[in-house]
């Protein structure tokens, strides 16, 4: 088995999987980014370009320079680039369609979660020396000021029509998550303090102040005025977006969140809100019988999902990583080995490459769809990029 303690193993796996996608990421013909794959790499899909598989494909190869990648990953970044600026980009309404098929977009609603993604994408092009991303920074955030910010709650709305006249009364605290990420990502760029302050106050807002409604978890569905919808999704438990319950991928992200926050902005209640949120998920969701994570409990603590998702085993690699090397406690690393040695096993893929997408509780995959639209892997790639950062950090 590997040593998934050695930097330079973390640092290959997320190459290899970077490298999995590049021979075949680009669309030559039509400007962006494929973003439906078999378990083999071939494409199901060519028509399709989703805006959250645009900007995380910008975020892998910026990773990709991070990790001392060839140089070639800019020409992948500013390939995305174009594509987000010319057909994802609303020149008349403001923001992104979140799909185009033939390159048309699709006129829906714009979801701040695809925004997010947006500002946080071209912040880190910018962090990997991708000269052009820069004046999109403050554009990306002015309007999500103008047209997404709520002022009197301190946060984000989740969804609004396509012109921004009518506002969904759903709030989420999944949006501003990465709302915050993105901020921590502008900040990192930029050096400006705006976009420290705003991931420091969205933070304590979610984990600390609207935690207090919920036994210091943090829930996932609200109403307009930012109560907690105890409802919301109750009979659909596996709804791909917005599922019902407490999500333990959700609380080890903020984990990992609060971490990075603390290296910038630090205050007390960022480590122990992390180790809090950490804890309580692998209290409640590690199975210890069968391995692996369920993805899903509710307030009673049943469990509601027990199948595996990808990207809880990532982000919590991640966090447990960076709680490891902050608090020097060896249980995180050995909750760190434990998750890397499931997902190593049931969701990488040995033999063609990228990381399966939802593994059952018997470890069977449920599909040859190895990276539907709204994946590309930028959850482990990431995250093997931040458990990296936080061993030449903490040394």
């Amino acid at each position: 088995m590997a040593d998934f303690k050695d930097k330079q193993f973390v640092k290959d796996h997320a190459m290899a999987l970077i490298e999995f996608y590049k021979p075949r990421v680009k669309d030559n013909l039509y400007g962006g980014y494929y973003c439906a794959y078999l378990d083999d790499g071939s494409i199901y899909d060519q028509d399709i370009k989703d805006l959250v598989s645009t900007t995380r494909f910008i975020l892998n190869f910026s990773f990709g320079i991070f990790l001392g990648g060839p140089s070639l990953y800019k020409d992948y970044i500013r390939h995305g680039l174009a594509f987000l600026e010319i057909i994802h980009r609303d020149h008349q309404n403001g923001g992104y369609h979140q799909v185009a098929k033939n390159n048309i977009p699709a006129i829906a609603n714009k979801m701040t979660y695809g925004q997010a993604f947006c500002l946080c994408a071209v912040s880190n092009a910018y962090k990997a020396q991708v000269k052009e991303a820069y004046p999109l920074i403050g554009r990306i955030y002015d309007f999500l000021e103008e047209k997404l910010w709520e002022p009197a709650h301190g946060l984000y709305v989740d969804e609004c029509s396509n012109d921004f006249t009518k506002t969904d009364d759903y709030r989420g605290q999944n949006s501003n998550m990465h709302m915050t990420e993105a901020m921590l990502a502008a900040f990192e760029a930029t050096d400006e303090q705006r976009y420290l302050d705003r991931a420091y106050n969205l933070a304590h807002k979610i984990t600390v102040e609207l935690a207090k409604k919920s036994k210091g978890l943090v829930w996932e569905h609200y109403d307009k005025n930012w109560d907690i919808d105890w409802e919301y999704n109750k009979d659909d438990p596996k709804n791909l977006y917005k599922p019902y319950g407490f999500l333990p991928g959700h609380l080890t992200e903020w984990t990992k969140l609060l971490l990075i926050l603390e290296r910038y902005k630090p205050a007390s209640w960022q480590l122990e809100t992390a180790e809090y949120l950490f804890n309580q998920a692998i209290a409640k969701a590690w199975d210890e019988k069968n391995g692996g994570f369920h993805y899903s409990f509710d307030s009673k603590g049943k469990i509601l999902d027990t199948d595996r998702y990808y990207w809880v085993f990532a982000e919590t690699i991640a966090a447990s990583a960076i709680l490891a090397l902050r608090t020097q406690n060896q249980k995180y690393w050995d909750i760190y080995g434990k998750c890397w040695e499931y997902a190593y096993r049931y969701f990488y893929d040995q033999r063609h490459g990228g990381w399966y997408r939802i593994v059952s509780m018997d470890k069977k995959v449920f599909s040859e769809q190895k990276s539907p639209p709204g994946k590309s892997d930028y959850h482990i790639i990431g995250s093997c990029y931040e458990a990296a950062r936080a061993m030449d950090f903490y040394q």
